[in-house]
């Protein structure tokens, strides 16, 4: 008699673990939330936000819009995952205009597919002015990689206040040459101040660009002197290392920005 509960004991058991076999593939797959839809079948990872939907997250189609002024335009944007899988945002704010900005104030706007904005982003200009004709150059990462896949459209703007007095000094950047030593390019050249007046706060930026004419990175240059006299100059050396991590470039240009020496910031 106890034989025969024994047998049957471990025929349930069998029986249980049978069922457990057949059916768990289906919890499996139901647990992953397939649409109702037969047509469409396309599992929802509305509730798996996390490091996985990088997979998924395809940036190349993500929409970019700029808005500027008549004197002030947004232009060669870029968009990007870089090697850290952060978001990367880069561009430019050129002044048309005859007349000087100030108080620059770079918007980005991040919004999904049903047009509601999902982030905000305010970057001060590291330059207090903007003279016209001028370009600057400059960048955002986006860390908040549980909202990259709401992304649909990302719309760039400006802010800035107009500044009417006329400039004394006037640094340029003068013989630019390069070459290759190693594994990194070298960049020669030197800044004048062709101005009446002394400059200060004097800051060098060189602007790399891809085939496209769109920013691909910025590096700040070395400068022994912030200050500098009509008619002084000094030399400028840049070096770019060139390994795996530096985008792809074709071309590039140097930007400069300073104040007077008699003017105070605004």
């Amino acid at each position: 008699m106890t034989s025969a509960r024994l047998r049957r004991n471990a025929f349930n058991i069998f029986i249980v673990l049978l069922v457990i076999i057949i059916f768990s593939p289906f919890y499996l797959l139901t647990s992953c939330k397939i649409r109702d839809n037969p047509d469409e079948q396309i599992i929802d990872y509305s509730d798996y936000k996390n490091e996985s939907s990088l997979y998924l997250f395809d940036y190349e189609k993500i929409v970019m819009e700029s808005t500027g002024s008549i004197d002030v335009k947004i232009e060669n944007c870029n968009l990007y995952l870089d090697i850290y899988e952060d978001l990367v945002i880069l561009g430019e704010v050129k002044n048309v205009s005859k007349v000087n900005k100030t108080d620059i104030e770079i918007t980005i706007d991040f919004y999904d597919k049903h047009g509601e904005k999902i982030i905000s982003a305010v970057i001060p200009a590291y330059i207090n002015y903007l003279r016209g004709g001028s370009r600057l150059p400059f960048y955002y990462y986006l860390t908040e990689r549980e909202k990259y896949i709401d992304i649909s459209k990302i719309k760039i703007g400006v802010n800035y206040k107009d500044y009417y007095d006329r400039f004394e000094g006037n640094p340029i950047v003068e013989n630019e040459s390069y070459y290759y030593k190693e594994d990194y390019l070298i960049i020669e050249g030197k800044v004048i101040n062709i101005g009446e007046g002394k400059i200060r706060n004097l800051k060098l930026f060189c602007t790399f660009y891809n085939d496209k004419n769109q920013v691909v990175f910025i590096k700040q240059c070395y400068l022994s002197r912030e200050e500098m006299i009509s008619e002084q100059e000094q030399k400028v050396t840049l070096k770019i290392l060139l390994d795996e991590y530096l985008p792809e470039f074709t071309h590039y240009r140097f930007e400069v920005f300073f104040e007077d020496e008699i003017k105070a910031p605004v």
